[in-house]
């Protein structure tokens, strides 16, 4: 697997919605922003991302092209999703660096 191609961009797709999604629950329950949450739990943040970038990598060592498409999940919705993710997460630390509090 070089650094183009599926293999990265998928990972990277789902690494973008879980830190996304995590991001934007966190704010709405605690009100702080998404560095003062990365400041607060380094570790866990860490953990969970190595953790789905391994659960990630094993199927594509074994030669898995994930090419299957399960009723609405399909490899094309999973890149459309992961590509509007990075630009949500981008868009929202941008936002916040803006503002200087939370965005939500």
């Amino acid at each position: 697997m070089a650094f183009s191609g599926i293999g990265p961009e998928t990972i990277n797709g789902r690494l973008a919605m879980l830190g996304f999604v995590a991001a934007v629950g966190a704010e709405l329950s605690t009100g702080e922003p998404v560095l003062q949450q990365w400041a607060q739990e380094p570790f866990l943040i860490f953990a969970t991302f190595a953790l789905i970038i391994a659960g990630s990598l094993v199927p594509f060592l074994q030669g898995n092209k994930n090419k299957e498409t399960v009723g609405p999940w399909s490899p094309s919705a999973e890149l459309l999703n992961g590509r509007a993710a990075m630009i949500g997460f981008a868009s929202l630390l941008i936002l916040e660096a803006v503002n200087g509090r939370a965005l939500l």
